[in-house]
C-alpha cells in the first residue's frame, strides 16, 4: 500500500470514527450504532457482517487456511454518560476535529480504536491479500455496565481462536493484562423521622460516614498479584431512599468499586464486614438484576486477564507491530477492566492494542489522536497480513 493509498485509509477511518462519535450509543441503547458498523462492513466489502440476538455485531474476512484459529478484532459498541455538556469544550457528540485530534465522547472509548480494527481489515481487501487465518470483528454490547454482550458473543463462538486482541485504548502499546472488577453495595439501616425531631429516628448517614472514614484506612490490608498490581476499593455513588429535603432516610448506601487480582468476593465481604462491624449494614451484588441479591458464596479469585510476555503470541505480535509502526510497543497492564475477562472461555492468549489514551477515557477533555490512529492502522495491517 502506497502512501497515498494509506492516506485514503487514513480518511476514510477518521471519517467513519466522526460518524460513530456522533451516533450516541449508551448501554441498552447500542442498535443505531450496530447498523453503521454492519452497514460499514458491507460497504469494505468483508465476507459476512452479521448481528446476534442480543445485538452484538461480527465481521469476518476469510482466510487462506481455515483450519487454523482465527485472529479476534474486539471492540464494544457503547460509551459512558457524557455527563454535564458545560464542562466540555465541544458538544460531546460533535467528533470535532481540532489539531490532530478528534474530540468527543467515545472518542478514544471506544469509537476510534474500533474504526481502526474495521478499516485494518478493509486495507486487506483494498490490497487483495487473502490473510492466512479468518481475521474477526466482534462489536459487542454493555461492556460498560458488565459485559453482558461479550458473555453471549464468547458462549456462542463456534470457531477455534488463535489471538485475541482488545481495542480497549493503549497508545498502541501491548497490554497484557489487568485486575479483576466487583462491584457491591453497602446499605446501612436506619428509621425514618421528621428532619425536625431527628432524636426520634436513627439516621444511617452516621453509620456511613463512620464506615467511609475507616474505609480509607483498610485498603491496604488488601492482598495484590505481583504482575496486575495491588487490590483498590473506590466509594463512587451514594443514594437514599428519600428525596424529601426534610426526612431523614430510612437507609443509605454506598457503591464500593472493587479491582482486584488475589481477593475473592468472600474475601472482600469479610473486608466490609470487619470495617462495619457495629453498624447495621447490608451488602449485596451491584450487577445483580434483583436489588439485594447477596454477592456470590466463592473463594475464587477475581481476575481480569494476564498473558505472559514470555508468551510466542506476544513476542510475534510485538514484532509484526513494531515493523508496521516503525517502533517498539511497550509491554504494559491496563489499570482499568475490559471485556477481556469475559473471553477467556476461548482459550487463546489476549492481548490489547489499540490507539488512545487511557487517561482521557470517561472525561469530558476525551479526544483521540489521529497521528496515533495512523500508527495503530500500520500495525494493525502488519499484524493481520503475517500472523
Amino acid at each position: 500500500m502506497n502512501n497515498n493509498e494509506f492516506q485514503d485509509l487514513l480518511d476514510g477511518c477518521v471519517e467513519f470514527t466522526q460518524r460513530l462519535i456522533r451516533t450516541p450509543s449508551m448501554p441498552g441503547e447500542e442498535g443505531n450504532l450496530a447498523a453503521m458498523v454492519i452497514d460499514e462492513m458491507q460497504k469494505l466489502d468483508f465476507d459476512s457482517a452479521t448481528k446476534d440476538d442480543l445485538g452484538n455485531v461480527t465481521g469476518r474476512i476469510q482466510g487462506a487456511y481455515r483450519d487454523l484459529g482465527a485472529i479476534v478484532l474486539n471492540s464494544h459498541l457503547d460509551h459512558v454518560d457524557p455527563g454535564e455538556e458545560a464542562l466540555w469544550s465541544v458538544p460531546p457528540y460533535s467528533a470535532t476535529i481540532a489539531g490532530n485530534y478528534i474530540l468527543g465522547r467515545g472518542a478514544c472509548d471506544i469509537k476510534g480504536p474500533l474504526a481502526v480494527q474495521i478499516y485494518s481489515m478493509a486495507a486487506l481487501k483494498r490490497m487483495k491479500q487473502v490473510p492466512q487465518r479468518d481475521i474477526v470483528f466482534s462489536g459487542v454490547v454493555e461492556e460498560e455496565v458488565g459485559g453482558a454482550g461479550a458473555t453471549f458473543w464468547a458462549e456462542n463462538v463456534d470457531f477455534p481462536v488463535d489471538l485475541i486482541v482488545l481495542g480497549e485504548p493503549s497508545s498502541n502499546n501491548l497490554s497484557l493484562g489487568h485486575r479483576g472488577i466487583l462491584q457491591m453495595w453497602v446499605t446501612f439501616l436506619g428509621r425514618s423521622v421528621h428532619a425536625s425531631v431527628p432524636e426520634n429516628g436513627v439516621n444511617p448517614n452516621y453509620a456511613l460516614v463512620e464506615f467511609l472514614n475507616k474505609l480509607r484506612y483498610k485498603t491496604e490490608s488488601l492482598g495484590g498479584h505481583d504482575q496486575l498490581g495491588k487490590t483498590t476499593v473506590t466509594p463512587t455513588i451514594i443514594e437514599v431512599d428519600t428525596l424529601s429535603m426534610n426526612v431523614t432516610p430510612a437507609w443509605t448506601r454506598v457503591l464500593l468499586d472493587f479491582r482486584t487480582a488475589s481477593e475473592s468476593p468472600n474475601s472482600l465481604t469479610r473486608f466490609v464486614g470487619d470495617i462495619a462491624r457495629g453498624l447495621k449494614f447490608q451488602v449485596s451484588d451491584a450487577w445483580a438484576r434483583q436489588p439485594g441479591t447477596p454477592l456470590p458464596d466463592s473463594e475464587e479469585k477475581i481476575y481480569g486477564y494476564f498473558t505472559p510476555a514470555s508468551d510466542e503470541s506476544v513476542i510475534r505480535m510485538r514484532e509484526l507491530v513494531t515493523k508496521g509502526m516503525g517502533w517498539e510497543p511497550e509491554l504494559i497492564n491496563y489499570k482499568f477492566a475490559t471485556d477481556g475477562r469475559h473471553l477467556l472461555s476461548l482459550g487463546a492468549p489476549i492481548i490489547g492494542f489499540s490507539p488512545g489514551e487511557g487517561h482521557l477515557a470517561h472525561t469530558v477533555k476525551e479526544k483521540i489522536a489521529i497521528s496515533m490512529m495512523a500508527d495503530s492502522l500500520k500495525g494493525h495491517i502488519a499484524l493481520l497480513s503475517e500472523f
